[in-house]
């Protein structure tokens, strides 16, 4: 159902998909005073941060869909830009440890904010790996602070104030470059092994970062998120992660922008090479003034809405070949409503802290099975074990199940993409390996039983119309980061067609609840505007010259210019 009555026909901006990045571009650009319109195929918006009721199965439960933690979301300043906490109603609160390593024999290891509290626990298993988690941190929050700068930017034309504050981090961090070469050139497995022993910091260094083959070079950056751990934490948002798009919306509808929803677009429309609107199914075209900015895969983007013929020869079979299915290893996500409680006093009583155990993001398989699990993945085959990590959701947010009734979900990244069994088969069986598997640390998860949902790879495609059922949109190997991400001539979310404009997680810099695709891709459109506007480059670069030089001198943070003002320039000239 569309959450207007009557879309209108002509707007400033159209954005496809109502994702959280989509819908962060969309609320910073309607703050600028744009005429803004999101486009949404699903009939709820949010894309993977949907809160929805688990409807027809166990309608009194409300399940987060895909997404849960917000790795990256506080590192950036979108709350503050917005105003998503202050006045839209968005709550948000740190977990910590946000996740537990659990162990057979009942022990656990918590991996705290604070290194050096994860430390301590870890020296009951070795003193060893204490001492060298440590330095790895101090190698790790190195590099977040070089690197993290350089995300929050366009990766192609990077905002000076970011290049500045990336060369500070260089300069202050000098003595750590070697090390972070080192560990960035190496497969995350020689990582993992180089610096620890033990299985209880082995193991959750695999089973909770399934980005890349384990064992290919280059893989080791993945460990980058423990800096982000550290230094920003680990939250969840009150009301499941659907809160963080209803806030965004309420941001978009106070600044005169609206959301239509169960309206897929089928195709782009270009007029003398510029994009001029969209046409959703049923025939109904809107035209945007200004441009069309789509939170959708590019590669849905640039191989089925854009018509064929509209990007040049080499452009378009660059297009057609971003990697969306090639890693071996696919996405998988159970949602489980219960009748009762789980029963996980066999780890609590170990520790002996009252910490409930249900409310981080738990890992509780051996490093060996989860990289005997990657290699079975790539070979077709349904893992005997598969890795993941288990929440219950409720242990955060009672008012998402009934009282005393648990909410159980898992995620892993260790399923394969090509079963060789077809995937009727094989979503049984990794349904049924999750829960048996989940039912020795989650006690009660597979006799308590109300619901089941699963969604493996095609599923994610069907529910969330992300081809290949990628939940990263272009595959996330070390080639396709940076200005190569999605694919090299359409990085820095503008493309060779004027008007149409790139989001969401596969683009810079990269997927999981950050919202920094939203936001870099609504600066360059309105710089891009402005450019317009202005009548060249020349007028475009002075203004950018001069409003640079306003926020070095003014503060390190880009909207210093004012509390309510997410630009510190005007729109037009």
């Amino acid at each position: 159902m569309s959450e207007v009555a009557q879309p209108p026909r002509e707007v400033d901006v159209v954005v496809v998909g109502s994702g959280h990045n989509g819908l962060v571009a969309a609320a910073y650009l309607a703050k600028a005073g744009l005429k803004v319109l999101v486009v949404e195929a699903a009939a709820t918006a949010g894309g993977m941060t949907s809160t929805n009721s688990f409807a027809p199965e166990a309608p009194e439960y409300t399940i987060n869909e895909a997404s849960i933690q917000a790795s990256l979301f506080r590192t950036t300043t979108i709350n503050d830009d917005l105003e998503l906490s202050t006045r839209y109603g968005l709550r948000q609160t740190v977990i910590d440890p946000a996740h537990f390593q659990l162990a057979a024999d009942g022990s656990s290891l918590g991996l705290w904010r604070d290194p050096r509290k994860t430390a301590s626990e870890l020296e009951y298993f070795s003193r060893r790996d204490a001492r060298a988690l440590l330095e790895l941190y101090e190698v790790i929050d190195a590099a977040v602070e070089i690197g993290l700068p350089m995300m929050q930017t366009n990766v192609v034309a990077p905002d000076i104030s970011a290049i500045l504050k990336a060369a500070r981090g260089v300069a202050k961090n000098r003595r750590q470059l070697s090390a972070i070469g080192r560990w960035m050139a190496s497969s995350q497995t020689e990582a993992v092994e180089e610096s620890f022993e033990h299985d209880m910091i082995r193991a959750p260094l695999l089973t909770s970062l399934p980005f890349m083959p384990f064992d290919a070079d280059l893989s080791g950056w993945s460990l980058i998120y423990l800096g982000v751990l550290s230094k920003y934490g680990v939250a969840m948002f009150h009301g499941g992660t659907g809160s963080l798009p209803k806030a965004l919306i309420g941001v978009i509808k106070d600044n005169g922008g609206d959301i239509i929803t169960s309206s897929p677009v089928e195709e782009l429309i270009v007029e003398s090479n510029r994009c001029v609107g969209v046409r959703v199914r049923g025939g109904t075209e809107i035209r945007a003034r200004r441009g069309v900015l789509t939170a959708c895969s590019p590669k849905t983007t640039l191989t089925r809405l854009l018509p064929r013929g509209i990007l040049e020869h080499k452009k378009q079979v660059a297009a057609d070949h971003i990697p969306t299915r090639k890693r071996g290893i696919a996405d998988a996500k159970v949602n489980v409503a219960l009748s009762g409680r789980v029963d996980m006093s066999k780890h609590e009583k170990w520790r002996g802290d009252g910490i409930d155990l249900r409310l981080a993001c738990n890992c509780y398989h051996t490093y060996e099975q989860a990289k005997e699990a990657a290699k079975s993945c790539v070979r077709g085959q349904v893992p005997d074990a598969i890795p993941g990590l288990a929440q219950v959701t409720n242990a955060f947010d009672p008012s998402m199940s009934p009282p005393g009734k648990d909410l159980w979900w898992f995620w892993t990244g260790l399923t394969p993409s090509f079963p060789e069994e077809g995937w009727d088969v094989a979503r049984k069986k990794i349904t049924d390996s999750i829960i048996k598997d989940a039912d020795q640390y989650y006690k009660g998860v597979e006799d308590l039983q109300v619901a089941v949902r699963p969604l493996v790879l095609p599923d994610i495609e069907e529910r969330f119309w992300a081809i290949d059922g990628s939940v990263y949109h272009v595959d996330p190997t070390i080639s396709r980061f940076g200005p190569n991400k999605p694919v090299s001539g359409f990085a820095g979310y503008r493309t060779p067609v004027e008007g149409l404009f790139l989001t969401g997680s596969g683009t810079h810099p990269v997927a999981g609840i950050s919202g920094m695709p939203g936001q870099n891709a609504a600066r360059t459109m309105l710089k891009q505007f402005r450019l317009e506007d202005q009548g060249g480059r020349l007028g475009a670069l002075k203004d950018r010259l001069r409003r640079e030089r306003k926020r070095v001198a003014l503060s390190e943070n880009p909207y210093a210019s004012g509390p309510n003002d997410p630009f510190p320039t005007e729109l037009s000239s």
